[in-house]
């Protein structure tokens, strides 16, 4: 019985993924990968920098890093020979009245101990009817609990958008996902350790955990090592290749229309392609376009679903701009002192002395419901 002929539309991230796993059973399929611009790891590639004036040579876009939970990212880096780099993870919250960090407790804290204390419950509330959180909204959420407008624009929502990646959409992020953040040990950027130790008092989270993150490397060197891989396993890796539309599909098969933007005689060739399998590793609203026609009405509601938001991205290196905007150093009279409290931060306090962000997050103070977040590369790239 001869291979099934599988097409992956997109060589990002769960492209790469499907062709590498596919490929693991040469007798069963034949991988094409067919990617329409001019390198593999779609949204997911590494920035060259000027290392004498940023501190480092190049700078990953998206996402620089992240928890120990994506092991089998892990995994793939390591099969290809590069390596995860560990950090802790320290952020800095604005600046001024409303500064806060993760690493050591700050008057802003304590400003909103009420509101942290109760949001301590309203975590297992929401552990104990997951299943109805689901379909409610964070910003929703807060109202619903009477928590201050000020606890959830300067506390809640950069915390949260910081993991995510969810940026000004975050109000808009079910429910369920703070119980994970908060309140899981494996899965939670936030899991306080103090929680799982009855004996102490729990009044750590969202300042008493500095989580073990990591750095990922190069990625636009770590995505070409892996399509070098892939063709030396028999995947067909086609760059500058672009699906245009599926023309036919059907039980014999799927036919695509192809177009090859990128080729040495500066034409563009456009062919008529035929597999027994389409697998979509695209955008949403680019796998419905390219159906067109030929997509389900299922298919139609679900892909056009997405919604979709432009983020503003700015490189640069104003130091002035950071210290207006961000504490960037262990400021004393920014901290809570143990004797405020009744607990004792003495740790807390002397980790602070070596406060270093390597993020940087607020909502600004005119328009709380949008966001700023700053990377530092000199930490993120190696």
């Amino acid at each position: 019985m001869a291979p099934k002929k599988v097409l992956v539309v997109g060589a990002g991230a769960a492209g790469m993924s499907c062709a590498h796993h596919l490929s693991n059973h040469p007798d069963l399929f034949e991988v094409t990968v067919l990617e329409s611009t001019s390198s593999c790891g779609g949204q997911a590639f590494s920035i060259p920098l000027d290392e004498t004036r940023h501190g480092a040579s190049w700078l990953n876009q998206g996402v620089q890093g992240g928890s120990h939970i994506f092991r089998h990212t892990f995994s793939m880096f390591r099969s290809q020979g590069y390596d995860v780099h560990p950090v802790n993870l320290q952020i800095s919250f604005g600046k001024g009245r409303h500064f806060w960090t993760n690493v050591f407790p700050t008057v802003f804290h304590e400003e909103h101990n009420k509101d942290i204390r109760k949001f301590r419950r309203v975590l297992k509330i929401i552990k104990w009817f997951s299943l109805a959180f689901v379909f409610i909204p964070i910003k929703v959420l807060l109202k619903i609990f009477w928590f201050s407008k000020e606890f959830g624009d300067y506390m809640i929502m950069p915390s949260l958008a910081l993991f995510l990646g969810t940026g000004n959409a975050t109000p808009d992020v079910n429910s369920v996902i703070l119980e994970r953040l908060y309140g899981s040990p494996t899965v939670g950027m936030w899991y306080d350790p103090e929680t799982a130790d009855k004996s102490k008092k729990k009044e750590g989270i969202l300042s008493g955990n500095n989580p073990e993150m990591v750095v990922f490397p190069n990625l636009s060197q770590f995505y070409e090592t892996w399509r070098k891989s892939l063709v030396g396993r028999g995947v067909d890796v086609r760059l500058n290749t672009e699906v245009i539309e599926v023309l036919e599909r059907g039980k014999k098969g799927v036919k695509v229309h192809v177009k090859n933007i990128g080729n040495n005689t500066g034409r563009n060739e456009e062919t008529v392609e035929e597999y027994d399998e389409i697998v979509f590793a695209c955008l949403a609203d680019t796998a419905k376009r390219i159906l067109g026609k030929q997509a389900t009405w299922r298919e139609r509601f679900i892909l056009g679903s997405t919604k979709w938001s432009d983020d503003v991205t700015v490189t640069h290196w104003d130091a002035n701009y950071m210290e207006r905007h961000y504490t960037n150093h262990f400021d004393e009279e920014q901290v809570a002192m143990a004797s405020k409290t009744g607990r004792d931060d003495s740790a807390r306090i002397a980790q602070g002395k070596e406060f270093s962000p390597m993020y940087y997050i607020k909502p600004y103070d005119q328009e709380p419901d949008k966001l700023e977040m700053i990377s530092i590369p000199t930490l993120t790239s190696f």
